[in-house]
């Protein structure tokens, strides 16, 4: 090889050498910036996996398995809706082991399947912390069940997807039943003690009274006008206790008659008394009669009473007629009626059944349905006059035949309404009308034992519209 040769080669093996040296150390480069380092870049690059514990963003998890809850509070009757007040079940659930919201908690009505979310009354937990059990509420709507046994339950979905039944109670379902004890004041004298026991009944056995004042003392001698503001005070002072409602009942009494600008009679009487206290309100006409109403709702008002809704007639005596100028004269309720019969030495101007419920009269047929806008309400649950302990055995055991058996659910509403007189109410009559009551404890709503409330005419009212 010539030395020009040797030169050239010795250059192109240089050249390629420092090629192949410049190649190597830029792929060394490119393989360096690729190897995993404890750099904080290198760690993002390759990140571990995330679990749905660990992501800020997940929310809580749904339990693994059903969580230990706890029903508190609670009954085993509840009514169907009426007009008074939510019938439906109101639950309080108790969760024990952590954080349940994942799992969505729910209540569910077995016989209609309405199911209703829990919303927590506590502060939530973050996974892992312990703290006092968490109570949920919520409220099941009855308005679509029927009278029955049922049962409702508590859901939790679980982390399978499966919803699982963590508690569950067995109820029963009833329309509901109702008492209202009416009072009449006839017009005369009440005493004291007369009061005293009315009121310790109502008291003692918790029943609210409708007392149904009657304005006749403020327009005859025979009542003093102390008496009859004393009769007015306690009468008006139960009604802002919450114990009673204050309604209007009125006798012809023809002192009062005269007052009210209308001519007095005497006959028909069912008692031939003399004094109008027995003449049926049917004796008087349309106009008639809403002029002895406007009288008593004036002379109530002058006295600082509260202007009533509900009316009764005396002697549970009225007509179309009368029940027409009520109606106008802005009463809702009237209770004159009652199953047909005798009284005294009239014939009772009522052709119901035994058992008649409430019912919208008719503007011409007091006895009819129809569309009078006023609720008609007969009383036939019994007058307490006079009666005692033994003699109102016979009583009890009709009122009691008009009520669903004992623990059984009502499947209809039933009304049943007694009359009694807060002048007469001695101690033996007294023990009449809780003899009465005490048997109708085994129904009550409010003790928990069945379907009956014990109501006034205008909670009535409400109830049934």
């Amino acid at each position: 090889m010539t030395s020009f040769a040797r030169a050239a080669y010795d250059g192109d093996v240089i050249r390629g050498a420092t090629l192949l040296l410049a190649f190597a150390v830029v792929s060394g480069a490119c393989t360096t910036d690729a190897r995993p380092t404890s750099s904080p870049s290198a760690t993002l690059a390759t990140p571990a996996p995330v679990t749905p514990a660990a992501s800020a963003s997940a929310g809580p998890l749904a339990p693994i398995a059903p969580p230990a809850a706890v029903l508190s509070g609670g009954s085993t009757w509840y009514l169907l809706p009426d007009g008074l007040s939510d019938q439906g079940i109101r639950l309080d659930v108790q969760f024990t082991e952590g954080d349940v919201s994942g799992g969505r908690p729910r209540a569910r009505l077995r016989s209609t399947g309405r199911t209703i979310d829990l919303v927590p009354n506590t502060p939530v937990l973050p996974p892992g912390v312990t703290g006092p059990a968490q109570h949920w509420l919520g409220t099941l709507a009855l308005d679509d069940a029927r009278a029955g046994p049922d049962s409702y339950e508590v859901l939790v979905r679980l982390r399978s997807g499966v919803d699982a039944v963590v508690a569950q109670r067995a109820v029963v379902l009833s329309q509901p039943e109702y008492v209202v004890w009416t009072l009449d004041f006839e017009g005369d004298a009440a005493s004291d003690d007369a009061l005293a026991n009315t009121l310790a009944i109502a008291r003692g056995q918790g029943v609210p009274m409708t007392l149904m004042w009657n304005p006749r003392v403020w327009t005859t001698t025979e009542v003093t006008p102390a008496r009859a503001d004393a009769m007015a005070q306690w009468t008006t002072a139960n009604a802002g206790a919450g114990l009673a409602e204050v309604a209007l009942h009125l006798h012809a009494w023809t002192d009062f008659v005269r007052d009210a600008g209308v001519a007095p009679r005497t006959a028909p009487s069912w008692a031939g008394r003399g004094d109008g206290y027995d003449v049926p309100l049917t004796a008087f006409d349309e106009s008639e009669t809403r002029k002895l109403v406007d009288r008593a709702l004036a002379l109530m008002a002058q006295h600082g009473m509260p202007r009533p809704t509900s009316f009764r007639g005396g002697g549970l005596f009225a007509s179309a007629a009368n029940l027409r100028a009520v109606a106008a004269a802005g009463f809702t309720v009237d209770a004159s009626a009652t199953n047909a019969g005798i009284f005294g030495q009239l014939t009772l101007p009522w052709t119901l059944a035994k058992d008649a419920q409430p019912y919208h009269p008719s503007r011409d047929d007091a006895n009819a349905a129809g569309d009078l806008a006023l609720l008609e309400v007969p009383n036939i649950a019994g007058n307490t006059y006079g009666l005692t302990v033994n003699t109102i055995q016979s009583t009890i055991r009709e009122d009691l035949a008009m009520l669903a058996p004992p623990t059984q659910p009502a499947a209809t509403r039933r009304v049943l309404t007694l009359v009694s007189h807060p002048a007469t109410i001695d101690a033996s009559e007294r023990g009449a009308i809780e003899a009465l009551f005490r048997a109708l404890e085994i129904y009550r709503f409010d003790r928990g034992n069945g379907p009956l409330r014990f109501v006034t005419l205008a909670q009535l009212a409400r109830a049934l519209k």
